[in-house]
């Protein structure tokens, strides 16, 4: 059975009357015996084998991953809007994989993209019909400008949420020492490797000991090489402060892309970005 920790109230204590009076007395003690049996109740579960169950702590859990479906079929060479479902969830331009094809857009409506190229970095332009999956990508740059991922979808947030004007920025609300997890699905349909270099940076300057680098294999008979990129930090944060993930690659022909759901077999969909970031303790400085 689930316990739920009610937080405890000091009790508004009679006042003492002139003369004692024993009525008054065993009320006083009544107060407090209800007040202190509150406490004892709460320590008791806290510090129980599941006391941590009972507590909640900062945390936030973000992610990218635009999925719709094709409404109006594409020829192989149709440069004309993408008609589909909904953009809802799709950035305001950047790519799309519909089947093995990434396409570029610069804009869209609520339920088209517009500046169509297709084809794009590396990939085979083809025919797609009626009800096929359309997903997102995030280019990877090769340019001396990073890209500042952006993330679109919060599935936890308890005091660690996206700035509300800019879904790059995790902002955290209390100070603390706090793990921070990711997971990028990178692909590539180049003949040639290509290595992606992630980091952090907080409150827009570099995370020192934070980059990595990961290689994105070559396209393989048709099929895009792909590479699952994670790892985690501790870092002491100031309420207030922001987090962002940056990436850059060698060539610039990698992209970081979310898969739709499978049929054979069926399993959910791959989303091109993961953050989470949990409280691990207090500052202590």
């Amino acid at each position: 059975m689930a316990i739920k920790l009610q937080p405890s109230k000091a009790p508004n204590l009679i006042l003492a009357p002139a003369e004692y009076a024993q009525q008054n007395q065993q009320q006083f003690l009544n107060m407090l015996r209800l007040y202190f049996n509150q406490l004892d109740n709460n320590m008791a579960s806290l510090l129980s084998n599941e006391g941590g169950a009972y507590l909640r702590f900062p945390n936030g859990a973000f992610h990218q991953d635009g999925v719709t479906t094709l409404t109006t079929s594409i020829s192989t060479s149709s440069t004309t809007p993408i008609v589909v479902a909904s953009t809802i969830d799709f950035l305001p331009s950047g790519v799309l994989l519909i089947d093995s094809e990434l396409i570029r857009y610069t804009g869209k409506t609520l339920t088209s993209f517009t500046g169509i190229t297709r084809a794009a970095y590396g990939s085979s332009s083809s025919a797609h019909t009626v009800g096929v999956y359309v997903s997102e990508a995030q280019p990877v740059p090769s340019s001396t400008i990073p890209l500042t991922i952006a993330l679109t979808k919060t599935d936890v947030s308890n005091q660690v949420a996206l700035n509300p004007n800019d879904n790059t920025q995790v902002i955290h609300q209390s100070s603390g020492y706090y793990n921070i997890q990711f997971s990028i699905q990178l692909a590539s349909y180049d003949n040639t490797i290509d290595n992606v270099t992630v980091w952090f940076r907080q409150n827009g300057i570099d995370v020192p000991n934070s980059g990595g680098i990961v290689s994105v294999p070559t396209t393989h008979a048709g099929i895009a090489g792909t590479a699952l990129l994670s790892w985690n930090i501790v870092l002491p944060i100031n309420g207030g402060d922001y987090i962002q993930m940056m990436m850059t690659s060698d060539s610039g022909n990698s992209v970081a892309i979310t898969y739709p759901p499978g049929v054979t077999p069926v399993h959910p969909s791959s989303p091109s970005i993961i953050l989470t970031s949990t409280f691990v303790s207090a500052l202590y400085l």
